[in-house]
């Protein structure tokens, strides 16, 4: 076997063994990605008054990171409607509170590998008349 025929195949199984590591680094990163998609906050937003009251509903709202779906809970209990699409960067889900109280909703985006983000509310007695909603 000659120098250059050896110099060669290394060579080439060099250049062979970069190209694998650079696709198995290119994979990698390509699957870490989704796992960096993540709500990064979630509220609720009030009705008049700033309160929040039973039988009326909010708009709970996560601005998140990446395009899977949002998972919302209300004190641990999966909110109906849950998992939402993303949309602009923000999920909104429909919460209409059954019990008075202090509740802790969270969103997670994902498959449950992400953080949770919560906020507590207080919810007092709501009257909903139809056309508003009154809260004592």
């Amino acid at each position: 076997m000659s120098t250059t025929s050896t110099s060669w195949r290394r060579s080439h199984a060099t250049a062979a063994m970069a190209t694998l590591a650079a696709a198995a680094g290119a994979a990698t990163l390509v699957l870490a990605a989704p796992a960096s998609a993540q709500t990064t906050s979630v509220s609720v937003t009030p009705g008049p008054g700033g309160k929040i009251g039973t039988s009326c509903t909010y708009d709970v709202v996560a601005p998140v990171t990446g395009p899977n779906t949002v998972r919302f809970w209300d004190n641990g209990a999966l909110i109906a409607g849950s998992p939402v699409p993303v949309s602009g960067g923000v999920a909104t889900i429909k919460w209409t509170p059954t019990t008075r109280g202090t509740h802790t909703i969270s969103a997670q985006q994902g498959t449950g590998n992400g953080p949770i983000r919560y906020t507590t509310v207080q919810v007092r007695r709501g009257i909903n008349t139809g056309f508003v909603c009154i809260v004592l």
